[in-house]
Parts: structure tokens; C-alpha cells; sequence
């Protein structure tokens, strides 16, 4: 099966079957490419094929052996579970959806938990931590999607033919993220008014607005989301909205 003779997968109950068997580095390499070639004829996106990439790195440890294979074991079984959820309907857009909404459970971690008090860390130091605005979003949003998004980058141009726009947290040239901070000054307008425009600009296919509501401005998030999602044909528009409790 891994002699470069046939690497064909057909089906993803048969890369399953096929990832079962595979019994070292070289081998899981030659799956992967030979996965990569079938998710392709499927037409699945480029996020599809980042989140194969990422479940299945895995570091290599030339002092041991030992390591390298736990490692090996490791990417294997998350790649057997991202196998898993394409066979029960479970995209990488829907998860990093449930990624962006679970945002604030890393902020309280971070800033309302008390550190530990043997530790370098102290209260005062998190609590002088304060998010301002926007940018202060996007620094925290992209430290907290970086480990499971390596190839993510900030502010990314983008030539649209007619102009540059300026992707806030580009993920490749089919998702993007635009990251919305709301002041006391903006009104409800002015926000829909920009979100309209970015969602004609953007190349992107799935675009997602990551809205800070910091000044609680969304009088009903639910009929909000309701009505600004999926207004753009052929573009898939998500909105996540967080109104904070503190900062």
C-alpha cells in the first residue's frame, strides 16, 4: 500500500482504513500526500486543506526516537478525527466559528482569574491590562487563534482592482476575519454601514465579523445576527459578537 505504488485514496472511510496502517514517518507522509490529492478532487476549500495541515505536523525529534513516534501517534490520531468529522458533517469553518465565540472564555482566563499568588504574575499587572479598541481586539484575537492557525497573518492588503483593502486577520484567500470594536460615539449606523462595505470589498468567500461591542451598542444580538448573515451572494457572512462584562 505505501511502496509508491498505490497511494490512490478513494473514499474517506478508505483514508481511514489506510491511516490505521501507517506505521512510520515515511509512510504518513505518502498518505498525506495521497489525501491531499483526493480532498482535492472533492473541490474542498483551502481551510479544509490548512486544517489537514495543521492537525498532521508534528515535531521530530532527532535525540529521540521515542519522542518522535509519540508525536507521530499524536498527529495520527488528529487527523483520524478530522477524518472523522468530515464524515459527520462537521466543517473546519463550523469549528473555527465555535472558536470565535468561545473568545471570552480566553479573556477570563487571562484577566479575571487570579494568577497564582507564587507566582511571577500579579493581579495588579492584569488588571492595568484594558481594551481600548480595535487594535487592542486584534492583538488579543490573533494571540489567541495563532496556535491553532499558524499560518494566519495581520493586516494583510489586498488589491481589489478598484482599491486596497486591509484584512485584519487574513487565513487564506478563502476566510478572512474583520475585527469591529465599538465606541461610545458610534452608532449602530455607522457599524452596519461598515460591515456592508467590507463584505463588497473582501475577495473571500467566508467572511467573518468579529464585533467587540464594548459599548453594548447591539441592542439584540440574536436579530442582529439574524439579519446581517448571509446578505452577500456567494459569500457566506458570519457575525460573532461579544459584549463584554468588565473590560
Amino acid at each position: 500500500m505505501f511502496n509508491g505504488i498505490d497511494n490512490g485514496i478513494k473514499s474517506i472511510p478508505d483514508a481511514v482504513t489506510r491511516l490505521k496502517n501507517v506505521k512510520d514517518g515515511q509512510e504518513f507522509s505518502i498518505f498525506l500526500a495521497g489525501l491531499r490529492i483526493f480532498l482535492q478532487k472533492l473541490d474542498s476549500s483551502p481551510q479544509c486543506l490548512m486544517e489537514l495541515e495543521q492537525r498532521a505536523y508534528y515535531v521530530i525529534n532527532e535525540y529521540s526516537d521515542k519522542e518522535t513516534r509519540d508525536n507521530l501517534d499524536a498527529a495520527r490520531k488528529r487527523v483520524r478525527e478530522y477524518l472523522e468529522e468530515i464524515m459527520t458533517g462537521c466543517p473546519a469553518d463550523d469549528r473555527l466559528l465555535t472558536v470565535l465565540e468561545n473568545y471570552y472564555l480566553f479573556l477570563e482566563s487571562l484577566l479575571e482569574r487570579p494568577p497564582h499568588k507564587r507566582g511571577g504574575i500579579q493581579k495588579e499587572q492584569l488588571s492595568g491590562l484594558k481594551i481600548q479598541n480595535e487594535y487592542d481586539v486584534q492583538h488579543l484575537l490573533y494571540a489567541y487563534l495563532n496556535p491553532l492557525y499558524p499560518l494566519a497573518r495581520a493586516e494583510v492588503s489586498e488589491d481589489t482592482g478598484y482599491g486596497t483593502v486591509r484584512t485584519d486577520i487574513f487565513l487564506d484567500s478563502e476566510y478572512v476575519i474583520e475585527v469591529k470594536c465599538t465606541r461610545h460615539s458610534m452608532p449602530q449606523k455607522k457599524l452596519i454601514e461598515e460591515m456592508e462595505a467590507d463584505m463588497v470589498h473582501y475577495h473571500a468567500k467566508h467572511i467573518y465579523f468579529f464585533l467587540y461591542d464594548k459599548e453594548k451598542i447591539i441592542e439584540n444580538p440574536q436579530l442582529f445576527r439574524n439579519i446581517y448573515e448571509n446578505k452577500v451572494k456567494g459569500k457566506q457572512i458570519h457575525i460573532i459578537i461579544h459584549q463584554p462584562k468588565i473590560l
